[in-house]
């Protein structure tokens, strides 16, 4: 068996996913407060791009904690997670282009672009549901 697949220092596939789960609000909540601080006053060069950049780092965790829960799943909940990625990336193609276009119109001209993953994270859940949903 491949040692990859093995949970490293007796990590169950229920711990990653509180990882996965933890990193990703802490990027979520992170990408809050930082938008917010930056539209909030006028900040130097420096401490603006220090407050806008924190988001990353939570981002970071997120894809390694995702990575190393990914490594466990077997061929099934792969092809599972193949399928809800793709219709992801139609979904939230769609949402873009939509909010896109209200924007050109002036309809949606508040929108945030960096708020695009919350577009891409809603459409691989109802994604995944789907797919779940069908080899149930």
């Amino acid at each position: 068996m491949d040692e990859r697949r093995q949970p490293e220092r007796g990590e169950s596939c229920r711990q990653r996913s509180r990882a996965v789960l933890a990193w990703s609000l802490l990027a979520a909540g992170a990408l809050i407060v930082s938008s917010m601080l930056i539209v909030s006053r006028e900040w130097g060069t420096g401490l603006g791009l220090v407050i806008a950049l924190a988001p990353v780092l939570p981002f970071v965790g997120m894809f390694f904690a995702l990575r190393r829960s990914m490594a466990l799943l077997d061929e099934m909940q792969r092809k599972m997670q193949l399928e809800a990625l793709a219709l992801c990336v139609v979904l939230a193609s769609v949402i873009c282009v939509v909010v896109g276009q209200l924007q050109k119109l002036g309809i949606a001209s508040e929108l945030d672009l960096s708020m695009g993953w919350v577009a891409i994270a809603g459409s691989y859940i109802a994604a995944y549901l789907l797919v779940k949903a069908r080899y149930r």
